[in-house]
Parts: C-alpha cells; structure tokens; sequence
C-alpha cells in the first residue's frame, strides 16, 4: 500500500511577512462573461444535493421544517444525523434563513472512490474548484475503515490541487467568511462537502455575552416543539441564563426567519450575488408580525445574566415579545400572569454550577413543590441532568434523551396537575 507520509509543495503564492495569500489578478471582461455563464450552468441553476446537520434522534423534527419551507418532502431523505435534500442554491440561502432545528448546511460537491493518492489527485483534479471557491479553503478529513488514513496528507493533496487550479482560473481573490472543505472517507469511497453556513446555524446573531452551560438556540427551538409551545399563551422562562428558551420563543411568536440577524459562509461563494438575497430576506421581513406586548416572561437571579439577556431583546428587536427582569424562581407564581396557564421552561444548574448530589437533589425536590404549589395547569419542559433527578418529576409525562455540552439529560415534559 502507498505511503501517504510524504510532504507535497504548496502552489499559491504567499507574502512571507505576512503568511498571507498574495492576490492575483482577476479575469479579464470577456473571461467574467464566460465565468459566470458556467456558474449559472453548475452552480446557481444546477440542482444538487444537501445535507442539513441536526441533533441525532430529532431528525423528522427537521424534516417537518424543511417540508414546511416548500421543500418536497418526496425529495427528503432523513438519515442518522440529519435530513439529505435536493435543491437549487437558493433553496440553500433559504434553508440556512429558515431552519431553526439544524446545525449546519452542507452541498454535496462530488464522490468517488480511491484508494491510493494517485487515484486521489487523479479525480481531484477532474473537480472545478474555482466554481466553488474564491481562495483555498481550510479542510477537514475524516477517515473510517479506508487504505487512506493519513488524513494530513490527504489535505496536502486537496490543499495542492485546489490551489493549483484557483491560479489557473484566474487567481484568489479576497473572502472575509472562513470557507470549509470537508471530506469524509469510508470503506475507500470520499464524500465532499462544502459548508454553505459559516458559524454554526444556532449562533443567530443577537446574543450579548457569555452565559455558563447556556442552551443552544438549536435545541431550545427541538424542546419548544416538542413541549407543544403556542405563542398565544405566556411562556416563563424563570432561570433563563442566556435566554435560550425566550429569544428562540420571541422569534416564534413574531415570525421572524432565524437567520436575519447573522451572515454565511455562501456569501463569498462565486455563484452568490446580492439582489436575489436581498428579495429573500426583504420577503422574510415582510413576515415579522408585531405583538402588542410581552407573552414571553425571562428572568433569572443573577443580575448581570439578567442584563446580557435584554441587551439581547433589544439587539434582536424582540422588546415587543420578551420582558426581562431580576428574579427568583421561588418568587415567582403562575397566577401572576393574567394569560396563563402556559408554558414554563427550566435548566436548573447541575453539576460543578450547584454542588453536592445532595445539594441537586435539595434543589429539585424544591422546584417540584413549587411547581405543585404556584404553577397548576402548567404545562413544564425541565431538563435532568440524572435518572434520580428525574424519578421526582411525578408530573412527566414525556422522558426524553438529550446530550448537551457532552452530557447526557434528560428532558421532561408535562402538566402539573392539582
């Protein structure tokens, strides 16, 4: 079998003060012409294949989404991880806007076998890079059961080749988005793929400052559906921390595309240009509804938690939908929100936060009596981090698995009954 050891030259120039790439010139009037007719004929108007990450388990969550955004679920296929679609590049722009339960956006490049690097640079070369990619993009190589498992040299050939043909296409022009390249082998066949998101799709793009274990938006928006959330009726968000549970509901509640506040990585794609983006999201903003005051109730007893979380309502112009304010959850009762009942959402802290597995299990016994006592009829979702946590949630009517921040929770749901 061929060594994959080996060191292979780097073919771009570089600024050796700077270590970065050197510019070149960009394609004479005529070759644009040219470009841009293959990128309408590959590219924009071409449809290919792609592949919307999300949390294993809540895939028909994402499939539901993307049915919903006028997708044909026909052309859906979910697999362990997320959910494969057919598509146009505007039906990316639009997905990576919309989705609330998916991670990340992925267009299938191409695949192939190989299974030495000969046959590796051999049908990397076939690959029109300079469709895809202004500048050599980072890249990412797993490999699983294949001849070729250095996955370094693996990344020189991509990082070579690539390069190698940007200068022969005209040169690398500037990019101010990081474009990623990955390329998952198994059994000896490699699978490309280009991210189309950039920062990860529950980074929305309104949060003020950290917050210790926050929820990501992502699976706030998975147990907010799963919970039955309605909009019409309060949501409490008692110990809010990075407001997670309430941002996510505010732009439920208002109809507001989750993307709007944020940028991708398809943006320095060649094949993108503004105006068709500019009509997606002038269309998406046409579809913000104004409330006429707050159903969305966050708090939490730290007062800098407190002040991170409205500075990001106010950010993300959801001052209609959420009201902010500095609380104890053992202060607070169900009968004092005149729509109720509702709602409530809980990440009580666990682990290093709280203490002792004693102190855990003080806190939670404390909660369900206070549930019991100040919150009948509500419907709860609350987040476990243990089974004996979880044994004391008597109203649970739904138990369901969860990993966050390489913890395994549990999620319960249910109505507090008198």
């Amino acid at each position: 079998m061929p060594r994959l050891g080996k060191s292979f030259p780097i073919l771009f120039p570089v600024n050796p003060m700077t270590n970065q790439i050197i510019e070149t010139p960009s394609k004479p009037s005529s070759q644009n012409r040219a470009f841009e007719k293959r990128l309408r004929r590959h590219v924009v108007g071409r449809e290919r294949e792609y592949f919307a990450i999300t949390m294993p388990g809540f895939e028909e969550l994402c499939t539901r989404e993307l049915t919903a955004i006028g997708l044909d679920e026909k052309r859906l296929r979910t697999e362990t991880g997320g959910v494969a679609f057919a598509g146009r590049f505007v039906d990316c722009q639009r997905v990576n806007l919309m989705l609330r339960t998916a991670t990340r956006i992925l267009m299938r490049l191409d695949s192939f076998v190989a299974t030495n690097p000969r046959q590796l640079s051999k049908n990397a070369d076939r690959i029109a890079w300079e469709l895809f990619f202004k500048q050599p993009p980072s890249i990412k190589v797993s490999s699983h059961h294949s001849r070729l498992y250095h996955t370094q040299a693996v990344s020189r050939i991509f990082e070579e080749n690539i390069a190698r043909r940007l200068l022969e296409e005209g040169g690398h022009r500037p990019v101010s988005r990081p474009q990623t390249l990955y390329v998952r082998i198994t059994d000896d066949r490699f699978v490309l793929s280009m991210d189309s998101s950039g920062e990860p799709l529950y980074k929305r793009g309104f949060k003020s400052g950290p917050a210790r274990a926050p929820i990501r938006e992502t699976l706030a928006a998975i147990i907010l559906d799963l919970a039955g959330y309605d909009p019409t009726r309060p949501l409490v968000d008692p110990m809010c921390g990075s407001g997670s549970f309430s941002l996510e509901a505010a732009l439920m509640a208002k109809h507001m595309a989750p993307g709007l506040k944020r940028e991708f990585a398809f943006m320095d794609w060649p094949a993108f240009t503004e105006k068709p983006w500019a009509f997606m999201t002038r269309e998406a903003e046409s579809q913000i509804t104004g409330l006429d005051g707050p159903r969305i109730f966050a708090s939490d007893i730290d007062s800098k938690t407190v002040e991170g979380v409205a500075q990001s309502v106010g950010h993300g112009g959801l001052t209609d939908a959420v009201a902010v304010s500095r609380q104890d959850f053992f202060n607070i009762r169900g009968n004092q929100f005149s729509d109720g009942p509702g709602l409530l959402t809980l990440n009580p802290p666990y682990g290093v936060r709280i203490g002792s597995a004693r102190q855990a299990q003080d806190l939670f016994m404390a909660i369900r009596r206070h549930l019991q006592a100040h919150f009948k009829g509500w419907t709860v979702a609350l987040i476990a981090p243990s089974q004996a946590l979880l044994s004391q949630m008597d109203f649970a009517e739904k138990r369901i698995p969860l990993v966050h921040g390489g913890l395994t929770l549990s999620l319960v749901i249910g109505t507090i009954r008198s």
